[in-house]
């Protein structure tokens, strides 16, 4: 993310969120939150960036 000058932004903390599902035989859907962050990050960054997300998310405009 850094351009030919070495200028831009870097990503030091992170955390993937996702919301997956599968079928089951019965035809009903299970459903299950999931979410990522490195091992090594500290868990009040962690926690801050779920919460920005969801600020993030609450101030954003949106179509339904």
């Amino acid at each position: 993310m850094l351009d030919e000058d070495g200028d831009g932004w870097t990503v030091p903390y992170l955390v993937v969120a996702m919301g997956i599902e599968r079928m089951r035989e019965d035809g009903s859907i299970e459903a299950v939150s999931w979410y990522y962050a490195p091992p090594e990050q500290a868990e009040w960054m962690t926690v801050g960036l779920l919460e920005s997300a969801m600020e993030l998310r609450a101030g954003a405009e949106t179509c339904d």
